[in-house]
């Protein structure tokens, strides 16, 4: 995460009218500058070339750096980390409160990904699947007991996928299903890491995590202003979503459909928007604050609280407009035995009719997860390492049990991390600098090194890292980014104009400053580190 409120949110800038697969698009075509009105830096990738270096240069180095860091106000006050290595020899270069623990925030993402390529592979896709349960005696298509969405943990999954289901499903001939079923049992149902924040819920960086997710769990809303200033805005809402006061109660609204209240205002021409979305007591979303009078819609997306519930009526409409009728709905989520979850009535079986497969992880590593920090992604590939090293159903402990023991594999000691999440939005996290760097120097030293440095942001180049372009390091920092409130985080990669490669990690927490002020001294680090 980057740009926060002061809750330690992303700001709404994050939540613009774009939906994810708009603004990626526009990110990578307009070739993801971190800064609008700058041109993108060229991009220097590091390499083992170069010239080695020596007592004397790592000494002034380390000089230098000292000074640059010594009382410096941007960082008055805060617990501030340095680490530097020569990438081919794994020499230290600079050192700074190294085995200290910080909140990494979303510099976490580096472990699950990097476990990920080498546990789940670069070809690894998540796959859902649509399969019908037949009656042994039925003799005609039309006569199906069920249809079952047989979800996989693909936070990819969007409305898209399941008009294309519906459509293969009404291709086949079949015209009434007596029940829709949403098998989400791959990974367990607890809906969220510990250590997540309450006040996080309902926002679009802090989904409900599930094996079945739709459009990542996000519902999308437009608010538009009323017609005078106090007036109720207007709230629109996509598939499977109903808008309204709900005068009978959330509850028994929730359990048909995503419920929206629409508690949002009209404000002066002249006032800034306050949009935002939370969670009412009752469980249902509410879309809160201001909107100017006069403006154009904005576009907002929202937690859905219940996935399965979100899931099973957008499937239904789905299987409704292509000329399907579900007659009497039923939910069968995890929890539910194996053999009543695919045989509900004696005798049937499932035979699947469609299939869908993510892109693999190595496509997606960058452009949907590292780069563009997504949360949702990272709890999903956690739990998804925990079905693979311990079985069904995947959960965040198995995850993170998997990865404890991968560090250890790598000769990091496990003792000196607190892992609670797979994103870092936990405020449980904690990791060394020096285990950041060693997740690095693993990633340099297999053979993923030159997926990993395609899949991370380029300071000045692509993605989200501030300060950097119009330095010596634009172009050349190769890194995650990580932010908090009162938390700032980055690791990577530096390509250095004369001695190849070096690994880093810039961890400050603790922290109240300005966040300009600090992004510009970490720059100048870099660069110094960069021009030598």
């Amino acid at each position: 995460m980057s740009g926060l409120d002061t809750k330690g949110r992303p700001i709404a800038a994050l939540r613009t009218a774009l939906s994810r697969t708009a603004l990626l698009a526009a990110f990578f075509s307009a070739g993801a500058v971190n800064v609008a009105h700058a041109q993108p830096a060229a991009i220097v990738t590091p390499t083992v070339g170069g010239d080695p270096w020596t007592a004397a240069g790592v000494a002034k180095l380390s000089g230098d750096l000292d000074a640059d860091l010594a009382d410096a106000p941007a960082i008055r006050g805060a617990h501030v980390a340095v680490l530097a290595l020569d990438t081919r020899s794994g020499a230290v270069l600079y050192a700074r409160n190294a085995d200290d623990e910080f909140q990494p925030a979303s510099t976490l993402k580096l472990l699950v990904g990097s476990a990920a390529l080498e546990r789940l592979g670069p070809a690894f896709r998540f796959r859902t699947e649509v399969d019908v349960s037949r009656s042994m005696s039925a003799r005609s298509s039309d006569a199906l007991d069920s249809i079952v969405l047989v979800a996989g943990g693909d936070p990819f999954l969007t409305m898209a996928d399941l008009r294309d289901a519906a459509a293969r499903a009404a291709a086949r001939g079949i015209m009434r299903v007596r029940g829709v079923l949403i098998d989400d049992s791959h990974f367990d149902t607890a809906p969220y890491p510990a250590g997540w924040v309450w006040d996080d819920f309902g926002q679009d960086y802090a989904p409900h995590i599930s094996a079945v997710a739709l459009e990542e769990n996000l519902v999308h809303l437009t608010v538009s202003p009323g017609s005078a200033v106090g007036g109720r805005a207007y709230v629109a809402a996509g598939p499977a979503v109903n808008v309204g006061m709900f005068y009978e109660g959330c509850l028994a609204e929730r359990a048909t459909a995503i419920a929206v209240v629409p508690l949002a205002t009209t404000g002066r021409t002249s006032a800034a928007s306050t949009i935002d979305v939370g969670i009412l007591p009752g469980g249902c979303l509410a879309v809160t604050g201001t909107i100017p009078l006069g403006s154009n819609p904005q576009s907002i997306d929202g937690a859905a609280y219940d996935p399965v519930v979100y899931a099973e009526r957008a499937f239904s409409l789905t299987l409704h407009d292509a000329g399907i009728v579900p007659g009497t709905v039923t939910v069968v989520t995890g929890g539910i035995d194996d053999a009543v979850r695919w045989t509900p009535v004696p005798g049937l079986q499932p035979q699947p009719i469609w299939s869908h497969e993510s892109d693999p992880l190595g496509m997606f590593l960058g452009p949907r997860f590292w780069i563009p920090s997504d949360n949702f992604v990272g709890e999903m590939l956690l739990r998804q390492l925990g079905f693979a090293a311990a079985g069904k159903p995947g959960t965040t402990d198995k995850g993170l049990a998997y990865e404890r023991a991968w560090l250890g594999s790598i000769g990091v000691d496990p003792q000196t991390t607190t892992l609670a999440d797979g994103s870092g939005l936990s405020q449980y996290d904690r990791i060394t600098p020096r285990d950041l760097v060693a997740i690095l120097q693993h990633d340099w030293n297999g053979p993923n090194r030159q997926l990993v440095l395609n899949s991370l942001p380029v300071g000045g180049a692509r993605g989200t890292i501030e300060g950097i372009a119009g330095t010596p390091a634009a172009g050349r920092a190769f890194a995650k980014t990580g932010s908090m409130s009162h938390v700032r985080g980055l690791a990577g990669y530096l390509a250095t104009q004369r001695h190849g490669a070096v690994t880093f990690a810039f961890n400050v927490d603790d922290w109240n400053g300005d966040y300009a002020a600090l992004a510009a001294l970490r720059a100048r680090v870099l660069s110094r580190i960069v021009s030598d």
